[in-house]
């Protein structure tokens, strides 16, 4: 199969690099990045170059929250007061229209971090702004025992998953210069209660930056970084829910290619049991950093690895992706080759995955149909005949 069968990537120049009006983000790294079927939301970062105020470094630092609507492509400032200053190398979660953000760091890197989670409200239409809250969560009590400290530590670059109204949580570096845990936790999201897991089976070594997806009762670790080393994707761990078991997987090499190399800061999207990594960074302490290009991916059914015949469109590290409900995967920011912080957005079409019509049609009309933010709803439901559903999609 040629690279040429399968596309390639396409930066998006409509309100995210200023050639065009709207407000948009600057390039950053170490941002976290969610969709629903209306919107991507990314949420901090950091860029060495961003700072408002030029007295203190931490100033770049963003604690922000965009929102970039899949219809208009246009950017929106949704910050507001209460939010996450650790918001370098969080971790977050959507649910239903709620942002749940998890750890992260300030500055000074690896001084300044948090355990806590806070939740975004941002539902609320264009007449009101969204607002953060704090998840008052009890650390000390579990099935009404007082079991001490559960807690998990105070640490950034962590994996989160929601599963069953639970929010868990795996690994995270403690520290700048300490080696990443291996510590998996859980918070019951109706009791509010958090309990330190102890499972059993082949725990996987501690790391950061790696990327998780959860299948059929189980999530999959992939990748990850050390002090010295990055994860090799050779073997995956995964943890199933219900027996509160680890399990060391060894995955099939592409018949051509081999295996994915090692890496960490990279990015990853999950359709249904097929998994897509891209990019991220090497390292050994004998090999210097290498930033990469390449795109992969992997069935959770057989563990089959397959080299995708498309590449980014540069070195990315650092960056976050997602899916989009016509099977676009969206690039944004990251640590380019040279070390800037990217303000650009790529997207790509995954072309083993056929979108719903309704999708394929949806995406027609908003690329061709500009007006559509500057219409009453009435007018495009009633007038134009587009249903509701889509109607509701521009924000």
């Amino acid at each position: 199969m040629s690279a040429r069968r399968v596309g390639r990537f396409k930066e998006l120049t409509y309100g995210c690099d200023g050639t065009k009006t709207g407000v948009y983000p600057i390039g950053r790294s170490g941002h976290s990045m969610v969709a629903d079927d209306a919107n991507i939301y990314v949420f901090g970062g950091y860029n060495p170059r961003g700072c408002i105020r030029e007295d203190t470094e931490s100033a770049c630092v963003l604690v922000e929250l965009w929102k970039f609507n899949f219809a208009t492509w246009k950017w929106t400032n949704l910050t507001s007061p209460g939010v996450p200053d650790t918001c370098a190398s969080s971790c977050m979660v959507m649910r239903g229209k709620r942002l749940f953000v998890y750890g992260g760091t300030g500055f000074p890197f690896g001084e300044m971090m948090s355990n806590t989670v806070k939740v975004c409200e941002c539902s609320l239409g264009s007449r009101r702004r969204s607002y953060w809250y704090l998840l008052e969560t009890n650390p000390n009590v579990y099935n009404c025992l007082d079991l001490g400290d559960n807690m998990p530590p105070r640490a950034y670059g962590q994996s989160l998953i929601f599963h069953e109204d639970c929010l868990y949580t795996f690994g995270g570096a403690v520290g700048f210069y300490d080696e990443a845990v291996n510590d998996l936790h859980r918070l019951n999201c109706r009791t509010l209660i958090w309990e330190k897991l102890s499972p059993a089976g082949d725990v996987p070594p501690g790391r950061y930056k790696q990327e998780v997806a959860l299948y059929r009762g189980r999530f999959f670790v992939f990748g990850g970084g050390r002090l010295h080393l990055t994860e090799e994707l050779k073997s995956i761990f995964a943890y199933e829910v219900a027996a509160n078991r680890w399990e060391e997987i060894r995955t099939a090499r592409d018949p051509l290619h081999g295996y994915p190399a090692a890496r960490c800061s990279f990015g990853l999207v999950q359709i249904g049991g097929w998994v897509y990594i891209c990019g991220g960074r090497f390292y050994l302490d004998s090999v210097p950093h290498v930033g990469l290009t390449d795109i992969w991916k992997i069935s959770l059914e057989s563990f089959q690895w397959c080299r995708v015949p498309v590449v980014l469109p540069e070195k990315l590290y650092f960056h976050r992706v997602v899916v989009s409900p016509s099977y676009h995967l969206y690039v944004y920011g990251g640590v380019t080759d040279g070390g800037v912080r990217s303000s650009r957005m790529f997207r790509w079409r995954i072309p083993y995955h056929v979108p719903k019509l309704m999708e394929l049609s949806w995406e027609t009309v908003s690329r061709h149909f500009w007006a559509l933010d500057t219409l009453p709803k009435e007018t495009l439901e009633m007038t134009y005949g587009i249903p509701r559903q889509f109607v509701d999609r521009i924000t």
